[in-house]
């Protein structure tokens, strides 16, 4: 008697779950997250190589440590960029071996190889500053030719709202995205806490967020945090997989595992019921 219910109610039981699944694993939302500037201080540097690979770093091909983060990142399998000097709209100086507006297409070029040679590992390109070269259809073109040929992604790091960066790239066949938040605009812990917190905001409402953030010492804190305790909604991914379109992997539900034995019943005359299993 016993046995019969035992074996009604694993049936019950068996027909409900395959009709109405008890795990419904969704898809994460997917937070990218740059750190350009790097290359600079070495304290900094190693505290963002500290952090999960997935964080991508963005070198200034003639930083002191340039060549030494390459590498450094290349053995961590990390996401590369390089974050080349462009022309703000200001007259700020940029650094040496950025491209201006005014350039030839041989000068942009060199410029580009120059700095690949430099940052060997990296798979895209973002820009450093560059307010006055994202806006500018002609020194756009003659960027996208090149990073069409040496086979490089880009990230409009959207320092300016006009930037036409996107629209050329997309008519050259280049791969680029743009950047959805600044995480450290403001150095105040609070303020990048806020900001990471936006992030993630963003990345649920519209699936996928990328940051940018700096080697700083509260931005290396709030990550440090953050990313310890990222919610199971999020997935932290690198730049590369944004720009290949990687399928987010979702994270396996739990099964609880049966042993295969059957199971004496719990009162007499304590018959072995092969529906009735124990947990291992």
């Amino acid at each position: 008697m016993i046995a019969q219910r035992l074996k009604s109610a694993v049936k019950i039981l068996f027909f409900s779950t395959a009709l109405f699944p008890i795990f419904s694993a969704a898809q994460p939302a997917r937070l990218a997250i740059v750190i350009d500037d790097i290359g600079y201080h070495p304290k900094e540097d190693a505290a963002i190589l500290a952090i999960p690979k997935e964080i991508s770093v963005a070198i200034i091909p003639s930083a002191p440590y340039a060549k030494q983060r390459n590498q450094q990142a290349k053995q961590q399998n990390r996401d590369i960029l390089i974050h080349l000097p462009m022309q703000p709209l200001s007259q700020q100086k940029i650094e040496e071996g950025g491209i201006r507006l005014g350039m030839s297409q041989e000068e942009v070029a060199q410029r580009v190889k120059n700095s690949k040679a430099i940052v060997s590992h990296a798979i895209g390109m973002n820009n450093h500053m560059g307010s006055a070269a994202t806006a500018d259809s002609d020194l756009m073109l003659k960027l996208m030719n090149v990073l069409r040929e040496q086979h490089l992604f880009f990230l409009d790091s959207r320092t300016i709202g006009r930037s036409v960066a996107g629209k050329i790239a997309k008519q050259q066949g280049v791969n680029s995205l743009d950047r959805h938040i600044f995480l450290d605009d403001s150095d105040e812990f609070a303020d990048v806490q806020r900001q990471f917190q936006l992030s993630l905001q963003y990345a649920r409402k519209h699936g996928t967020a990328i940051v940018i953030g700096h080697p700083r010492k509260n931005t290396v804190a709030v990550l440090q945090a953050g990313l310890k305790n990222l919610p199971q909604d999020i997935q932290l991914v690198g730049m590369g997989s944004l720009w290949r379109k990687e399928k987010v992997i979702p994270p396996k539900p739990f099964i609880m595992l049966f042993n295969d034995k059957p199971a004496p019943t719990s009162v007499a005359p304590f018959e072995d019921v092969p529906l009735l299993r124990g947990v291992p």
